[in-house]
């Protein structure tokens, strides 16, 4: 054998035999970069899987002044790192042994202590006054609190309590509605007890941080988890959050999709009310024109009347200047007499933002008379806050400077229209004192003088009609954009659609077992709503058959035509509907975004009712709320393993309440030792009601012992109180179904 292979079989036999001490050995003392080594369950040279072992920092210490140098301190002496070890562990030696169960969970070397929550959003304990039936105070851990006990123990109601004093609105709706019905007046702590039977009772929490007086916590009542299983449409807002949660560039999109959708359909019903309206003033104009007559009639009629000034003129020896002159004359002055009665339609147009007091020397506008409202796109909602906060600055600024604008206008056409009117009746009256022989002589010629007002009638009339077809023309076009508006504004509204389902598609979406699709479509009873308007006792492009619901597809389709049809009464509608309001209520169908989620191809979600089981549906829900909130509130969850077969509590539930319990305080009711015990409880509380048989201290209603898994005691039958004779994990044992099985799977579990 060679130098080399004689040195890498020494390695091998040295790495055997470090894997041989490693399969003895409890534990290790070693420094932070071995924890991941010995946690890791594949670290034999072997492929024999080992169990993952606990990794202590050595102190290494040679006198009682290097102990005190670095005990509990993160610290560097002479090259060597010295670190903290924290145990999570009542401090004893059953405590110690229970880092040999769970060593990632209760052994950590690093500066920080582990599992830190913000004070103010961890209960350090509940508080009762004005009773006999509680004790004084309940304390909890910040992790994971386990309430257990035998039927009617008091283990719901002490959770209802501490949910119903931090938000007592919240908590009655949560418990009417897992109880099936709508009076939140049933509500209450425990069976046949309402919070108005028990309103002497105080129950006050403390806080962590001490200082907090106000907060927040999610509670699930029982049997709340299958509330949600035959509603499809709320099963989106339970997945968003979560789903959200996970994929938050996904939370951007829907957003922004929510958003421009909104938009969109806001500019559509602002489109159509603005289309109905230009048709009506378009069709008064035209009705305006019809009733001033046929415009080349009243043409033909002006020219026959100047054929008859001119033979008038001849007749009477009146000069072509004299004729001329006159006209021209009686032409400006209907003409400035005309404006002058614009002028008057034009100040009682703007009277009511302007007034102009007696003795004033300027008008001014009416107080709040003026509103402007600023819309900008993007809208706050697509903002963050700090930007939209921005925004809405601008926005306040430039509404108030719009405002001053539009007064000053208001107030200076005002000022000019009076100032023109006077300018004219000054000028009218020149024109009568430096024409006033010219007037007398043609108006002497009585026939001339009447085809001459005639003539000039036709002529006002034709400029009349020349100015109301300016105007027609100006709204049939804005008439057009206005539908055009709409038509763009459909197409926005599709693409932000598509666009959020083509970004949920970028990529699978899975949380734990579920997988979530999306689905796009209109919502049941929609369509049947925006049809109330129709007439059943006609057909057309849109009802295809008596008693068919309106083709809303259609009218999207081509929204001038069906626009066009309402007005033209094509379209018969009921009686008390008004067409715009019916156009825009058709044309506002929307698709809506739904989520679905996937469990062992079972579905619940989208369009449909739910094809899972009811377990399934428990374990559906139970998954998004522990996933819904970026927030890390205390979780209040009252027996979440109802309905759940032992697989999915063990093999789904558990793991869920071990991660989340390091983001979040966790007080669960529950009689399942999987859940207990497989979730590593870091506080037990074991609830216990008066009896004869299980007698309380001072014959209390409700008592409860607290602590530790670890916490173990032989029975002790002298006891006075019931909750005094065992330890914590007797009672678990005693009270859970299968406790000591589970005691033993958690141990199996490991090897140890």
């Amino acid at each position: 054998m060679t130098a080399f292979g004689r040195q890498a079989a020494g390695v091998q036999r040295k790495a055997l035999l470090s894997d041989e001490i490693d399969k003895y050995a409890d534990a290790f003392y070693a420094n932070a970069g071995s924890r991941d080594y010995f946690l890791d369950t594949t670290r034999l040279e072997t492929d024999e899987p080992i169990a993952p072992k606990p990794v202590i920092d050595g102190c290494d210490a040679h006198t009682f002044d290097d102990l005190r140098k670095c005990l509990g301190k993160h610290v560097t002496t002479e090259g060597a790192r010295k670190n903290i070890t924290w145990i999570k562990a009542d401090p004893t030696y059953d405590g110690l042994l229970q880092t040999l169960i769970e060593p990632s969970e209760r052994v950590a070397i690093q500066a920080t202590e582990p599992d830190q929550k913000e004070p103010y959003k961890v209960i350090s304990k509940v508080k009762f006054s004005g009773t006999n039936d509680f004790p004084a105070d309940v304390v909890f851990n910040r992790n994971l609190n386990a309430i257990i006990g035998s039927r009617s123990s008091g283990k719901s109601a002490l959770l209802a309590f501490i949910a119903h004093s931090v938000d007592p609105d919240e908590t009655v709706r949560v418990q009417t509605e897992a109880a099936g019905h709508d009076d939140p007046r049933k509500a209450g702590p425990a069976a046949g007890k309402t919070w108005y039977d028990v309103a002497g009772i105080s129950c006050e929490v403390e806080w962590a941080s001490g200082e907090a007086t106000e907060g927040r916590v999610i509670y699930i009542p029982q049997n709340s988890l299958y509330t949600i299983s035959e509603q499809p449409e709320e099963i989106t807002k339970k997945i968003a959050p979560a789903l959200f949660r996970t994929y938050l560039p996904l939370k951007t999109a829907h957003d922004s999709a929510e958003s421009k959708v909104a938009s969109a359909n806001a500019e559509i019903k602002a489109a159509v009310d603005d289309w109905f309206a230009l048709a009506d003033r378009a069709a008064a104009k035209a009705q305006e024109i019809k009733d001033l007559g046929d415009k080349a009639a009243v043409q033909a009629e002006r020219d026959r009347l100047q054929r008859a000034i001119d033979e008038i003129k001849a007749a009477a020896k009146l000069t072509d200047e004299e004729v001329a002159k006159y006209q021209e004359v009686a032409g400006q002055l209907d003409s400035k007499r005309a404006r002058v009665k614009e002028i008057a339609v034009e100040l009682d147009q703007l009277s009511p933002f302007v007034t102009w007091a007696d003795g004033a020397t300027e008008p001014s506008t009416v107080p709040e008379a003026v509103q402007v409202t600023v819309a900008v796109r993007p809208t706050t909602m697509e903002l963050p806050d700090s930007v939209a906060d921005l925004v809405d600055g601008l926005k306040s600024d430039v509404t108030a400077e719009l405002v001053t604008k539009v007064e000053k206008v208001l107030s200076d056409s005002v000022a000019a229209a009076v100032a023109e009117r006077t300018s004219l009746l000054g000028e009218i009256q020149t024109i009568e004192t430096e024409s006033a022989d010219l007037i007398a002589k043609h108006e002497a010629n009585e026939e001339l003088s009447g085809v001459v007002a005639e003539h000039k009638k036709q002529i006002a009339t034709l400029e009349d009609i020349e100015k109301r077809e300016k105007t027609r023309a100006k709204l049939v076009e804005d008439q057009k954009s206005a539908a055009d508006t709409v038509v763009e504004s459909l197409a926005k509204r599709d693409a932000a659609l598509k666009a959020l389902e083509d970004a949920f598609a970028a990529e699978e979406r899975i949380l734990n077992d579920l997988k979530f699709g999306i689905e796009s479509g209109v919502v049941p009873g929609v369509v049947e709503r925006v049809s109330a308007g129709f007439s059943q006792r006609s057909t057309n492009d849109y009802i295809k058959a008596k008693g068919d619901p309106v083709d809303y597809a259609a009218a999207q389709a081509d929204p001038t035509k069906f626009l066009v049809a309402l007005r033209g009464h094509k379209v018969t509608l009921n009686k008390n509907y008004e067409a715009s309001t019916v156009a825009a209520d058709v044309l506002t169908v929307t698709n809506e975004i739904r989520f679905s989620a996937e469990l062992d191809s079972d579905r619940i979600g989208g369009f449909s009712l739910s094809s899972m089981t009811p377990g399934k549906q428990a374990l559906f829900a139970l998954t998004l709320i522990l996933n819904e909130s970026q927030e890390p509130w205390p979780l209040l969850i009252d027996q979440p393993e109802d309905d759940l077969d032992s697989r999915s509590i063990y093999d789904t539930i558990v793991p869920y309440l071990t991660k989340r319990k390091r983001e979040r305080q966790i007080i669960m009711v529950s009689h399942n030792a999987n859940l207990v015990i497989g979730a590593d409880s870091e506080e037990v509380i074991v609830a216990n009601r008066h009896g004869a048989d299980r007698p309380n201290a001072g014959g209390r209603t409700f008592e409860y012992l607290t602590g530790s898994l670890e916490h173990s005691q032989d029975r002790d039958d002298t006891s006075p109180t019931v909750l005094g004779r065992l330890g914590i994990r007797e009672h678990a044992c005693e009270i859970l179904d299968g406790g000591e099985e589970a005691f033993q799977k958690r141990r199996e579990k490991y090897k140890i």
